[in-house]
């Protein structure tokens, strides 16, 4: 069955021919009649042959027949030339989903050393050049690939990698000679979902790996990318694009064992400090740490006095001993919470 990226290519390409040339999968042709689909099955491929008034000439590869009215000046002639262009293009698509075979097994790992190294030769893929791995992610993708949905509508530079990795999940292996920093990804990341959702009405999640020199590293940036949605969609669920230099504490929290994590959360949210931590109290201490302990700017979000701001952290400072107007009582009070995500949510409150 063909996919509907090389059917358009064919399409318009034939669309080009001086008379109207169309194609239809060999697989397909249900509306024929059955003699003449009968008489399809026994043609050679690239040999035009008449049946009821019409030109038919099978190709193969891609698996297509084309087809146009005989009576067409040319007509035949230039159902070879379409031929020969259809074939062209197959033999590049072949040519194309062989490398993405090779970038797509390398990603997983399942391509390493010298393997790789001779199929990235005989690919003629670049095996040296800075590049990191983008992993778009949609969980509700209807009847479409996640690839489908992404294909047309993601801007890419020349030497960019688009790579269908499952239903649900594409790789992008970004060529990183014209980005600076990794906020760039970030915004290029938000953009594109924008676009998913103007066009599609689709939301996806976008892990983003650190720059690799080498091929044979890309499968360590692909697992970085991966990682950092699953750590991302855990510390920071309000967001939908996670970068994983940028999540070094979440990472951190993330390595420490769960009785450990869950120990150091009870240090500060017990039975003793459940009153105090309700959820208008976390929320105003979250904005504050938002606003980079900024009083007036959090006053402001919040709208609520000044004052009332310094009420609610004298309070806390006075039951827990924190400060959360000092950098470093603000830093400890913020770990602490951020255990709860990793194990501390478990614990039995003493």
């Amino acid at each position: 069955m063909l996919n509907k990226h090389l059917l358009d290519q064919i399409e318009a390409v034939l669309s080009r021919l001086s008379i109207p040339v169309s194609v239809m999968d060999k697989d397909g042709g249900a509306n024929l009649p059955a003699e003449v689909r009968a008489s399809l099955k026994e043609m050679t491929d690239g040999v035009p042959q008449t049946m009821d008034g019409m030109l038919y000439m099978p190709v193969k590869q891609p698996a297509v027949i084309l087809h146009c009215p005989e009576k067409l000046p040319g007509a035949r002639d230039v159902l070879i030339l379409g031929g020969a262009l259809v074939t062209s293009l197959g033999s590049g698509e072949q040519h194309s989903e062989n490398c993405y075979d090779v970038y797509r097994r390398a990603l997983r790992g399942e391509l390493v050393g010298a393997e790789l190294e001779a199929l990235s030769n005989e690919h003629l893929l670049p095996r040296e050049m800075e590049r990191c791995v983008m992993v778009f992610h949609m969980v509700q993708t209807g009847q479409d690939r996640a690839f489908e949905l992404l294909r047309d509508i993601t801007p890419m530079q020349d030497k960019d990698v688009l790579i269908d990795m499952d239903r649900h999940t594409v790789a992008l292996i970004k060529d990183m000679t014209d980005t600076d920093t990794m906020d760039d990804l970030a915004q290029y990341a938000q953009a594109l979902q924008e676009t998913l959702m103007g066009e599609t009405a689709h939301q996806m999640t976008v892990g983003i790996g650190r720059s690799r020199h080498t091929i044979d590293e890309l499968r360590e940036s692909y697992a970085e990318a991966k990682r950092a949605i699953e750590v991302g969609r855990i510390f920071q669920p309000e967001d939908s694009v996670y970068v994983f230099s940028k999540l070094i504490l979440e990472r951190f929290l993330m390595e420490l064992p769960q009785d450990i994590s869950a120990y150091y959360h009870s240090l500060l949210f017990n039975r003793k400090t459940m009153r105090l931590f309700n959820e208008e109290m976390l929320y105003t201490i979250d904005m504050f740490f938002k606003k980079d302990l900024n009083l007036s700017d959090t006053a402001r979000q919040l709208y609520i006095h000044r004052n009332t701001l310094v009420y609610r952290l004298d309070k806390v400072q006075r039951q827990t001993g924190l400060d959360l107007r000092s950098f470093e009582d603000a830093v400890t009070f913020k770990i602490l919470m951020e255990l709860k995500k990793c194990g501390g949510e478990k614990l039995n409150r003493k």
